[in-house]
């Protein structure tokens, strides 16, 4: 099976579950309106959080193995679709912590509520700018080297 296959299988793996378990909130809402109970929410978010670093930590295992195998074109080839990816994410999360701050300046969501979702907002948004410009230095760095050869 072709890495991207793999990866494809692996990220289904980790949203499929997580989102079956927000549907499975979702219907527990509607049946039991008022607050949510600690013994749901928090293992939500743990099962959440769980999720995504050890799909990261897979993922990136499978990329490290991929890069070490892979020909010069090739991992041009990648770091230019990594670039892309990252270019979307950028634009997803700006647009998302713009209607943030959009619903938070029309007072449509408490200040209890729009701190800690701006702030993880703010915090993807630099995490993607940051893995974006590091990538970008590679790159850079690494036409320099194919230059001087």
């Amino acid at each position: 099976m072709k890495l991207q296959g793999k990866i494809a299988l692996i990220l289904v793996g980790i949203t499929l579950p997580y989102m079956c378990a927000v549907v499975a909130f979702g219907f527990y809402i509607t049946k039991h309106p008022g607050p949510v109970p600690r013994s749901i929410s928090v293992p939500l978010f743990c099962f959440f959080l769980l999720t995504i670093i050890g799909g990261a930590m897979i993922v990136s295992r499978m990329a490290r193995k991929r890069a070490r195998i892979e020909t010069a074109e090739e991992g041009k080839l990648r770091r230019a679709r990594a670039v892309q990816g990252l270019k979307a994410g950028l634009v997803v999360w700006g647009l998302i912590l713009l209607n943030g701050i959009r619903l938070v300046a029309q007072h449509e969501i408490p200040w209890a509520y729009a701190i800690p979702g701006l702030t993880v907002d703010v915090l993807l948004v630099v995490v993607f700018w940051t893995s974006l410009k590091r990538l970008k230095k590679f790159e850079t760095k690494a036409e320099a080297d194919q230059q001087h050869t």
